[in-house]
């Protein structure tokens, strides 16, 4: 059965990690684990210009993200990027808001890019009750 907002909410409300996939020109994949902001129903994430995520990004705009486990929440989309003082969002004050213990500030650079995912198509689901074990 899948997900109404209101789970949606709660479950990126308390996710601290979503897989995001990205694939260069050719179809290669490329998976990696980052950390994500939800911010007025929309998800923001950052990563370096230097990275495959990025080059990927910049040749084929085309975003998997994959959040959850028992309760599983998948988005297909696109990216803007922006550089930090141009987004929309204060996103390192975000980041800091729910990162806080594992947070430095070293880790946003000129050479990073803030994102805001464009959904195209969800999905989700629950494998299983919340409480079991």
């Amino acid at each position: 059965m899948p997900l109404n907002k209101k789970e949606i909410d709660k479950l990126l409300e308390k996710e601290e990690i979503v897989y995001l996939a990205t694939s260069d020109k050719k179809g290669n994949p490329h998976v990696k684990p980052i950390w994500f902001v939800w911010h007025k129903r929309k998800i923001w994430f950052e990563t370096h210009m230097p990275t495959r995520a990025f080059r990927n990004i910049k040749e084929n705009n085309k975003i998997m993200l994959c959040f959850g486990g028992k309760v599983t929440y998948l988005v297909w989309g696109k990216v803007k990027w922006y550089k930090e003082k141009e987004a929309p969002v204060p996103f390192r004050k975000l980041l800091w808001g729910k990162y806080s213990d594992d947070m430095d500030d070293s880790y946003i650079t000129d050479e990073t890019r803030i994102f805001e995912v464009i959904v195209k198509k969800e999905t989700s689901w629950h494998y299983a009750d919340e409480d079991w074990e």
